[in-house]
């Protein structure tokens, strides 16, 4: 049925779900490796997340991230998983970091492009307990947390297929950008379970209406509607605009005050879990918290401007 469903989408305009005792002890019977691997059309494909580190410019670096499943969408198997949230765990320490891409591998000739196409359905078919069930679904929600707790701005870049955990992981990130092509969907009712964990940020995305018809009715939705929506925030022709919009991005945020944009990245969290009062006070205190150590980053900043105003 499933297979039918990712026909359906990739023709028009699954996820599986989501994820965690920990996967480990509720997968173990099944004896899945650590680092599985599969051989793709052409070659070995290893099924892992990759990290690519580059310096943009002297102490300003990109991460990349990228998830590769190449013979199945890119989906999320529990190794995967474990994957993404250490790496994740590693940028964070990362004081030069200023921006992180999140994207999806090439996946093997004759299937449809694809950011994420959501969780392993036959890890979660072997689930055989409440229990384990929990502790699958609290692991990806674990990878979710990962990618909003990094202190720099996450850019998902999707090109493809974007559903069920694939686009909880994207609207974990703090922009979306997507090719005319992309797909988006949240088929878990089709296959007898609820959407959960990040599909609860999508109320605050698209309202509560649109999360509806994504979650009850299974609607799928092109790229052009998303950006409609509001689920993303710009769509290009093809994958060369799609890393040229990105590359835009990252001038942006690199010119602009690495600590300002962590200490917003921050506050824009907050303001999701708040009302507006508190967001207030939480935005006076950052305000306050930015002229810390006599305020050298927003001085720097304003004299440049100044200067340029006095020319």
């Amino acid at each position: 049925m499933f297979r039918v469903l990712i026909k359906r989408i990739a023709n028009t305009t699954s996820r599986p779900t989501s994820t965690s005792l920990t996967w480990q002890a509720a997968l173990h019977r099944r004896d899945v490796p650590a680092r599985a691997r599969q051989a793709s059309h052409s070659a070995a494909s290893e099924v892992e997340v990759t990290r690519d580190l580059r310096t943009h410019s002297p102490g300003k670096d990109i991460a990349t991230l990228t998830v590769r499943n190449p013979l199945k969408l890119n989906i999320l198997t529990g190794p995967i998983v474990t994957s993404l949230i250490e790496h994740c765990r590693t940028l964070s320490d990362l004081p030069t970091l200023r921006a992180v891409i999140l994207t999806g591998g090439s996946v093997a000739a004759g299937k449809p492009p694809a950011f994420i196409g959501g969780a392993d359905i036959r890890e979660m078919h072997a689930l055989s307990s409440p229990l384990e069930a929990r502790a699958f679904i609290t692991h990806l929600h674990s990878a979710c947390r990962a990618l909003r707790d990094l202190p720099v701005p996450v850019i998902a870049r999707i090109h493809g297929l974007c559903l069920g955990a694939g686009l909880e992981v994207a609207a974990s990130c703090d922009l979306r950008i997507a090719t005319k092509v992309s797909r988006f969907a949240m088929p878990e009712v089709a296959i007898g379970i609820p959407s959960v964990i990040e599909a609860a940020l999508l109320p605050g995305l698209i309202g509560f209406g649109r999360t509806r018809r994504l979650l009850m009715l299974g609607e799928i939705i092109g790229a052009e509607e998303a950006e409609k929506w509001g689920l993303v925030e710009k769509v290009v022709e093809d994958e060369k605009q799609l890393d040229h919009m990105i590359a835009d991005w990252i001038g942006r945020l690199v010119r602009n005050g690495s600590q300002a944009v962590r200490s917003q990245k921050r506050l824009i969290r907050s303001w999701e879990e708040c009302g507006v009062n508190e967001g207030v006070h939480k935005g006076i205190e950052a305000f306050g918290e930015a002229f810390q150590n006599d305020g050298v980053e927003p001085r720097e900043k304003m004299a440049a401007f100044l200067g340029r105003k006095g020319r």
